[in-house]
């Protein structure tokens, strides 16, 4: 997202977005969702996008309370937990409210769903993000980047359907997407009915075998070692 970087050589290198256009906003708040404003061939943009990186959340002491002592959790990136969806749903608001297109570069894995996040709200935060995409009035441009991936909740919450007059989703050759991640798609249960279902449907020849056992005068051993 970055309008710029240095090569090998030092020289320029271009971005995404217009040179020197790159201002970050809400940056040491909720740091695995990056926002920020900058300009695409001249014209103003909101951006959000996200931090792949682990970050670590720092929770202050309470000042009244000696009993409290500073926190700091690690957070991995990819994920949203109450704070990032949070701040997700409040750039999403200013951005309507300044009248800017909106990108969001979509590279999600999903909702974070701990105890510690239910307690969080993080469900509700989440929903803010609807929210805020439904009242959206400019051009929303959701894109998954090469060797990104959008997964589950978090494709509910940026899906065009949520406001199809003003967003769109494109996606790269190179990124993936779905409801589960080949990690938890293995875990499925796959009953043996619905092994053998498949395996009639997709196995020509399973199913030539299966209607020879099922003719009449096949002897029962034969059956049997079909």
């Amino acid at each position: 997202v970055s309008t710029q970087s240095t090569g090998v050589d030092g020289a320029w290198v271009s971005g995404f977005f217009d040179k020197d256009s790159w201002v970050e906003c809400l940056n040491n708040w909720a740091k695995t969702v990056v926002c920020g404003r900058a300009r695409l061939g001249g014209i103003p943009m909101g951006v959000i996008c996200v931090e792949t990186r682990t970050v670590e959340c720092e929770e202050p002491a309470d000042p009244a309370n000696l009993d409290t002592e500073t926190k700091i959790t690690q957070q991995p990136g990819q994920v949203w937990f109450p704070d990032s969806a949070y701040k997700t749903a409040q750039a999403i608001k200013d951005f309507n409210r300044e009248e800017l297109p909106l990108i969001i570069f979509a590279n999600w894995r999903g909702f974070s769903g701990g105890m510690r996040d239910m307690y969080g709200e993080i469900l509700k935060y989440g929903s803010y993000i609807v929210d805020s995409l439904v009242e959206y009035k400019q051009p929303v441009f959701v894109y998954i980047p090469p060797y990104g991936e959008l997964r589950g909740g978090a494709w509910v919450v940026v899906d065009p359907k949520i406001n199809p007059d003003v967003m769109e989703m494109f996606a790269d050759k190179d990124s993936r997407g779905g409801v589960l991640e080949p990690e938890g798609t293995v875990t499925v249960q796959f009953k043996q009915r619905d092994i053998v279902q498949t395996m009639k449907r997709i196995d020509p020849l399973y199913k030539t075998l299966f209607s020879k056992i099922g003719e009449e005068g096949v002897p029962t051993k034969r059956g049997k070692r079909m």
